[in-house]
């Protein structure tokens, strides 16, 4: 159960840099790693880093429909895939919240 908690803890990280390097949003990126810090801390944060992870998908979809807008074709997809990745690292991360012993 660590190892897996570990796994996903370094696979929000890398997807969080992964986002801010691609889309140049640091915004999601530093939620990421708050959202990473708050499940690592404590057991009695685990809503608060739900509402993180929660709020941290609302500031990714505010900035999809925001890049989609401003920049051509090209960069956009590009910027769109490493969001919905991103997603769903969270996600999978959110989830494991409720798998928590």
């Amino acid at each position: 159960m660590l190892g897996e908690k570990m796994f996903l803890n370094i696979l929000v990280a890398l997807v969080a840099t992964t986002y801010w390097y691609v889309t140049g949003h640091y915004l999601p990126a530093i939620l990421g790693y708050i959202f990473i810090l708050l499940f690592l801390y404590a057991d009695e944060l685990y809503f608060v880093s739900l509402v993180v992870g929660v709020i941290t998908l609302i500031t990714i979809i505010y900035f999809i429909f925001s890049d989609y807008n401003l920049y051509n074709d090209e960069d956009a997809i590009s910027q769109i895939g490493v969001s919905i990745l991103y997603m769903l690292v969270i996600f999978f991360q959110s989830r494991e919240i409720f798998n928590a012993d």
